[in-house]
């Protein structure tokens, strides 16, 4: 069956239904919103999807509206560029009266607490937004569009973030009920416009037996998602997840971030002879750079549109090829500062894009001001999630307006050379690509009750039991789905006294855990009691258990939801929820006056794991005052002023921190890295005499070694590594440096060890310990209980 006619199979579907039809789909993007109509007129027999155009204040017309709203001085709310416009304007400030990007926050658990009624979650501020597009439509036949709504999200979303996007839209849409409002996810919306649009490419693309990689990259975020083209459901095109990840602070904003931190700023403080040291995080992030992100996006629009210029008519730009823009002021701590010539050369952003191009990426880059991860990190995750290779991929959907850039394009091809690369249309036609897909999908859901694009299960879904695991689904199921009738299990173990801790862990592909939980079977318990299995998958693939005790219906069923299985979010992204939910919990009083030291110093040490160590230098400024100057605090920011290159500042603090050995080991470790040998071993010597530390003799040996004094240097390496040091004892940071002084002695048995060692602790962290037992499958062969516990 051929299936790129899209248009064709629709129009035969809707005519025969004979009834005229209108619906809406909406991308509600990180940093711009589409929405689209598809309309059925049943006289003419003819099928039209396209994107609504909203009135701007400069009088032009957009389909891609900023998602930003703001409220002026008299309490009215403005939208879109309007908004944006305020941003680094006195009396605007962020999440208190002017709100962009929020869709990064949504479902999460955070809040605004500053800002007004109705704008105090990022699910209110998606709701104003969607209520002010819905009243902005002046097509007649698009304010009149039926229900259900479709709106799109990504692949990557979890349970909480899904469930938030539909509840911004009941309001603004007057729904009843579930079925008035739907999502799809955005590449399965992208490949629902590709055949729509342009039947000859999809054709090509989407056929059965494909793998198919999505390429998103947006103003705020980068999503890549990995399908595998199945026909399901009667012929209906499915595609099946197979691989995902999300970047939710990489994108083309991110590249404006990066032109303003690394070359506007840099101008300004040079034009103005200021001290780069002077000018703190909180001043370049809060006051500075909401001031010249738009000259920065203009200087990165001005660029690509000459290189592309310049490449349309058979020549090549020189690194010296600039674009200026015009001169500005900038306030900054109530002094003007000026910048006469805001100017970009081709060097500099070449030089700016290299981390976001990197094909062989770090697992985290960055720092406080902007994402600098590749695009080539959430593509490898995606890959290996979906255990392919890059020559695998057949296809590539691009996908989000960040996807023009030359340079972007240029390495996606080095990347895949022998993939089918398809990018429909201007930035315009692409940012419309998701709404008019989700407008599609909702007019097949209105009319004929089904989807366009049918989802199915990503992957082999079971229960990990004591002998294995018990299936529940397999990868290419149809979704929605739920279990035929209960599985039976039991309790591994007898206990007349205790409440038995029963593990519940789901497993995809039979080897990775993507949830777990515990439920406490009350005493007493008995190998002979059963216990029903039943599940569920609903459409967005997040899987719901209930585990009911057969024969005590007055105990507790268990009943937990788990994310969908496939859904990958990068490490960076999961430290930066812990810290806004640590913000949300001291602003809601969560936590006590007294703790706000310590919360200042986890922020701060989150904030460097992260690579944003000038921010983590603020709230070490903040633990401070709570906590006072203590010696950790002096040690970290040392630690923090090293990381930004302030040599001089790091020595001061480790000195202040006194004669902690800890404080004396990082000093020495700076001096001996700037060749000052003799304060190194000063400091060392200090280290040891108040605690003897394998990381301490190694150092001293290295420091031995560097001075010429090559013996004395191995009787310290030999301290570091001598006796029989239990190893999986240790962290990383003493394995490290054991490590190094064995590799200084050549003992190639140790090196070994110890890197067996790091990886065995990288595994532990990485998938967690099990709490409680595993249940017990009644149908497998019997298994000897475990001892009675009384």
């Amino acid at each position: 069956m051929n299936h790129s006619d899209l248009e064709l199979q629709l129009l035969g579907r809707l005519r025969a239904k004979g009834k005229s039809a209108t619906a809406l789909g909406i991308d509600l993007g990180t940093t711009k919103t589409s929405v689209a109509v598809a309309h059925f007129d049943a006289a003419a027999g003819t099928l039209r999807c396209e994107c609504l155009r909203f009135a701007q204040s400069d009088g032009t017309s957009r389909v891609a509206v900023p998602s930003a709203v703001a409220i002026t001085a008299d309490g009215s709310a403005v939208f879109g560029a309007q908004a944006l416009a305020l941003r680094g304007k006195k009396g605007t400030f962020p999440e208190r009266n002017l709100f962009y990007e929020t869709k990064n926050q949504i479902g999460l658990r955070y809040t605004h607490a500053r800002a007004p009624k109705d704008f105090r979650t990022p699910t209110e501020i998606a709701t104003q937004l969607l209520r002010h597009l819905r009243e902005g439509i002046v097509d007649p036949l698009a304010r009149n569009a039926k229900l259900p709504v479709v709106l799109a999200v990504p692949a990557s979303f979890h349970g909480a973030q899904r469930y938030a996007t539909l509840c911004a839209a009941v309001r603004p849409f007057e729904a009843k009920s579930a079925k008035d409002v739907r999502l799809i996810d955005e590449p399965y919306a992208a490949f629902v416009d590709l055949k729509f649009r342009s039947p000859d490419r999809a054709d090509a693309l989407l056929r059965e037996g494909a793998n198919i990689l999505v390429f998103d990259f947006g103003g705020g975020t980068c999503d890549v998602a990995i399908f595998h083209i199945d026909a399901v459901r009667g012929g209906t095109l499915g595609a099946r997840l197979v691989g995902t990840s999300r970047y939710h602070r990489l994108g083309g904003g991110d590249i404006d971030r990066a032109i303003v931190h690394d070359v506007l700023i840099p101008q300004l403080i040079d034009e103005n002879g200021i001290d780069r040291f002077a000018v703190s995080w909180y001043d370049k992030r809060r006051k500075l750079e909401p001031q010249l992100l738009e000259v920065a996006e203009r200087l990165k629009i001005a660029l690509s549109h000459r290189l592309a210029a310049l490449r349309a008519a058979g020549m090549q730009a020189g690194d010296d090829e600039t674009v200026h823009a015009v001169a500005m002021t900038v306030d900054w701590n109530d002094q003007i500062l000026s910048l006469d010539e805001p100017s970009l050369s081709l060097a500099q952003f070449n030089k700016l894009m290299r981390p976001f191009l990197d094909p062989d990426p770090p697992p985290e880059a960055g720092d406080e001001y902007v994402q600098r991860s590749s695009m080539f990190a959430p593509i490898a995750q995606a890959l290996l999630r979906a255990r392919l290779e890059p020559d695998d991929i057949h296809g590539i959907l691009l996908c989000g307006s960040s996807s023009l850039l030359p340079s972007v394009q240029e390495a996606l091809k080095k990347r895949f050379p022998e993939s089918q690369h398809v990018l429909l249309g201007d930035a315009e036609e692409l940012q419309g690509t998701v709404a008019r897909g989700a407008a599609l999908q909702a007019l097949s859901l209105q009319v004929l009750g089904e989807p366009v694009i049918a989802p199915v299960c990503s992957a082999d879904l079971s229960l990990r039991v004591t002998t294995g695991t018990v299936p529940l689904l397999r990868a290419g199921d149809a979704v929605p789905n739920a279990a035929a009738a209960p599985t039976l299990l039991r309790p591994p173990r007898n206990s007349q006294r205790d409440q038995v801790p029963l593990s519940i862990e789901i497993v995809a592909d039979n080897n990775r855990i993507v949830g777990r939980s515990l439920w406490s079977l009350p005493a007493p318990v008995s190998i002979d009691d059963r216990l029903a299995l039943e599940w569920k998958l609903d459409d967005n693939q997040c899987v719901e258990l209930r585990l009911s005790r057969m024969d005590s219906p007055d105990t507790e069923p268990f009943v937990h939801r788990f994310d969908a299985p496939i859904m990958h979010r990068d490490p960076g992204q999961v430290v930066r929820c812990r810290m806004l939910e640590r913000e949300e919990a001291i602003r809601n009083d969560e936590i006590p006056r007294a703790d706000f030291g310590e919360a200042f110093e986890k922020h701060a040490r989150d904030c460097a794991t992260l690579g944003e160590y000038e921010k983590a230098l603020h709230f070490i400024g903040l633990a401070m005052q709570e906590s006072g100057q203590t010696r950790n605090l002096f040690n970290l920011r040392g630690i923090y002023r090293e990381k930004i290159g302030d040599r001089d500042g790091a020595l001061d603090s480790y000195h202040q921190a006194g004669d902690w050995s800890t404080a004396k080991f990082n000093a020495g470790l700076l001096h001996y890295k700037n060749d000052r040998l003799a304060q190194a071993l000063a400091d060392v010597d200090v280290a040891l005499q108040n605690e003897s530390s394998r990381a301490y003799h190694a150092l001293r040996g290295d420091i031995l070694a560097k001075m010429g004094k090559r013996d004395e240097a191995r009787l310290e390496w030999q301290d570091a590594v001598a006796g029989t040091p239990e190893l999986a004892t240790l962290n990383d940071f003493e394995l490290g440096w054991i490590e190094s002084a064995a590799r200084s002695l050549d003992d190639k048995a140790m090196v070994e060890r110890t890197r067996d060692a790091r990886r065995k602790l990288t595994q532990r962290s990485e998938r967690g310990e099990r709490e409680g037992v595993l249940p017990a499958l009644v149908q497998a062969d019997p298994q000897p209980a475990e001892p009675e516990i009384l």
